[in-house]
Parts: C-alpha cells; sequence; structure tokens
C-alpha cells in the first residue's frame, strides 16, 4: 500500500502534466450551444429491476414514490 505522500506526488505530477499539456489550448469566451431538442424521448424501457431499484432509491435521503427529490450541490459535503 502506497503511502499518502506517494499518492499525494503522484497526483501532483499527473495534474503538473495535465497543465502542461493545456496550457496552449485556447477557449471561445463566448461559446453558445443551441439544441433544438432538450429533452430525449422516452422509449418502451426494459423490465424493471426491483432490487436496483430499491437499493438506488435507498441510497437518497429524499424520495417521493419512485423519485429522488434532491437539490443542486445537497448532496456534497
Amino acid at each position: 500500500m502506497e503511502s499518502s505522500n506517494s499518492v499525494q506526488e503522484d497526483a501532483k505530477k499527473i495534474m503538473d502534466q495535465f497543465m502542461d499539456l493545456m496550457k496552449d489550448i485556447t477557449v471561445e469566451e463566448d461559446f453558445v450551444l443551441e439544441r433544438t431538442v432538450c429533452f430525449r424521448e422516452e422509449g418502451e424501457g426494459n423490465q424493471v429491476n426491483e432490487e436496483f431499484k430499491r437499493r438506488f432509491l435507498s441510497n437518497a435521503p429524499n424520495t417521493s414514490g419512485d423519485a429522488i427529490l434532491a437539490n443542486k450541490a445537497a448532496w456534497e459535503e
């Protein structure tokens, strides 16, 4: 098992390499993406896996029926 310092050093090395590669990339500041369709079409769907649904919903702090009730960034700590 690697020590915490070794992991931090590896992470810093990766980030430094990434930043070095990104230094020459220019970004268009006023970039706007126009979409003609904002939502996907509903499909036929597959058979519901009740065990997956139960586990998925049990991880959410707030639910209503089959829906997760959440506020943006509310799960971040």
